[in-house]
């Protein structure tokens, strides 16, 4: 018997993996949670073999790190991450964080239970890239990964010398990029584009909290 552990703090999307999970024979859902922080916790408690985690949930931690800590504390534990947002770094943070595969909850090909079951077996599922998101009159496979750097960034609220600093870049090539970007999209200010790319969750902002850390996904922004 495959024990599963779910993740998520959208109700209707855990209701859902809830039931492909209760639905299938040989698995066996051992908890539904909507705190990433708290599945180290039940997995030292429980035996579990899957995690599916979702990428913004409440808790001090998202997803992806709280994966990263379950892969340091359980490396036999299969680890999925879900989610709905089109976020341009998570499939290389989920990569980084040891993850086993990744499902896009609306676009990907393969059904969830797909997913579980070829993971089970030991296989990675990955999307062959990130969904492209309509930006202006372009989209965002357009972008370079130098663009996308820049843009992080400045989604973040980091002025041009900030950026270059971090970067090791001048500022004149920040702002080339920049222009560069405006120039694709066809916006005619960066305070556009920037609502913009938050809006469609293509780049969601990593800020500090009041403490000074960074906070979760989860606390300034919603699937």
């Amino acid at each position: 018997m495959t024990k599963i552990l779910i993740i998520d703090d959208q109700r209707i999307a855990r209701e859902y993996m809830e039931h492909v999970v209760s639905g299938q024979e040989g698995y066996e859902l051992v908890g539904s949670l909507s705190q990433a922080d708290m599945a180290a916790a039940v997995c030292g408690r429980r035996s579990v073999d899957l995690v599916l985690m979702d990428v913004c949930t409440q808790g001090r931690k998202d997803g992806i790190a709280a994966a990263a800590d379950l892969r340091r504390h359980f490396p036999s534990l299969k680890i999925i991450i879900v989610t709905s947002m089109p976020e341009e770094s998570f499939i290389k943070r989920a990569k980084e964080a040891g993850a086993d595969s990744f499902w896009y909850k609306e676009v990907s090909p393969e059904e969830l239970i797909t997913v579980i079951e070829a993971t089970i077996r030991g296989k990675s599922v990955w999307p062959d890239e990130v969904p492209p998101v309509k930006l202006g009159i372009s989209t965002s496979k357009e972008l370079t990964e130098a663009q996308l750097k820049v843009l992080r960034l400045v989604c973040e609220g980091l002025g041009y010398s900030e950026i270059a600093r971090k970067l090791n870049i001048s500022t004149r090539t920040v702002k080339w990029h920049m222009s560069k970007i405006l120039e694709e999209t066809g916006f005619a200010n960066k305070t556009q584009l920037v609502i913009a790319v938050i809006a469609k969750r293509f780049i969601i902002p990593r800020l500090l909290d009041d403490s000074g850390e960074v906070a979760p996904t989860s606390a300034y922004t919603s699937k």
